[in-house]
């Protein structure tokens, strides 16, 4: 059996002080003639620039389509893709009402943060999709880093 190759390292150009060579997907090389390396400026259908424009461009397109799913007993509830924008549309006004993104000054623009501490789930997913209407940037704890990383990351 072959292995797969899925990523490569650059070759073109030495290592950041610390860090180990840029890992690149070997998908660029479909995009080789449309960008560059530095820019992987190719988007996957026009004015499609964000994740957020892919869910509405999906949403457009097949609104009923069964997206998140969650294990109950022996099935799946599923939701589509037009509850998913809908539910996340929700949240987001409810952390906008209740000022759960304040915004913070830092490196010269404003910042608005969320940390989200829990397991990979549908919940997550859909208060990072509410985060991201809000122009908001999550920040995932994860219950395996522990009390002291926690507050690390919160100062």
């Amino acid at each position: 059996m072959s292995a797969v190759k899925y990523a490569f390292f650059r070759e073109d150009k030495p290592a950041e002080k610390g860090f180990s060579k840029e890992l690149i997907s070997v998908d660029h090389l479909k995009y080789k003639k449309l960008t560059t390396m530095d820019e992987l400026n190719v988007l996957p259908f026009p004015g499609v620039d964000t994740l957020l424009k892919a869910l509405y461009r999906l949403c457009e397109r097949t609104p009923n389509h069964e997206l998140f799913g969650t294990k109950v007993g022996a099935a799946y509830e599923w939701m589509t893709v037009r509850e998913i924008v809908e539910t996340a549309k929700v949240l987001a006004a409810g952390f906008e009402a209740m000022g759960l993104t304040p915004p913070v000054q830092a490196e010269g623009r404003e910042w608005r943060f969320m940390g989200i501490q829990s397991k990979n789930r549908k919940e997550w997913y859909l208060t990072h999709l509410a985060n991201m209407h809000n122009r908001g940037t999550s920040v995932a704890f994860y219950d395996t880093l522990g009390p002291e990383a926690a507050r690390y990351i919160c100062h």
